[in-house]
């Protein structure tokens, strides 16, 4: 089931990282503003995505090797980071325009509010739930390595 997660995150993660850098990229080419702070939002957007992006697609086999008990690549931290940070960036931007549709308060709005914000909050939500899950998984399955691997040295009687 993990498996399937992972390609499902890999399959959501891309338009939620494509959108903020095909906007600013749009914005930028024709509207032509003067470059300011807030244009950088977009673009850390499409880079946190594209590290998560990678984070998920080197974890896409953990699942299937933790549960083989096999040897689990070496996975960067900042990923694991970056991962994280990506979902509470967009728990918070989706928080935010929560807070201002129901400031508003009008139908258009809350089509808004279902077409746009939820599934980014849901999206957010699962990747921070499924980084944290896999890598309590991760140091579970290090711990049970490390005491086969003693019992082996001592000769398996665990003396």
């Amino acid at each position: 089931m993990g498996h399937i997660q992972k390609i499902l995150l890999l399959v959501l993660i891309v338009p939620l990282t494509l959108f903020p850098g095909g906007l600013i990229t749009y914005f930028l080419l024709y509207e032509q503003p003067p470059l300011e702070v807030v244009t950088l939002i977009p673009i850390g957007l499409s880079v946190l995505g594209v590290c998560s992006f990678i984070f998920h697609y080197k974890t896409l086999k953990f699942y299937k090797l933790i549960r083989a008990e096999k040897h689990l690549p070496n996975v960067e931290p900042l990923l694991w980071i970056l991962d994280i940070l990506f979902g509470v960036v967009y728990i918070f931007i989706s928080s935010y325009l929560m807070y201002l549709v129901f400031l508003v308060q009008s139908r258009h709005t809350f089509k808004i509010l279902l077409l746009f914000i939820i599934p980014m909050i849901f999206i957010g939500l699962w990747t921070v739930i499924e980084a944290v899950y896999l890598y309590k998984m991760v140091k579970i399955h290090k711990f049970s390595n490390r005491h086969v691997e003693i019992d082996e040295i001592s000769g398996g009687n665990g003396e």
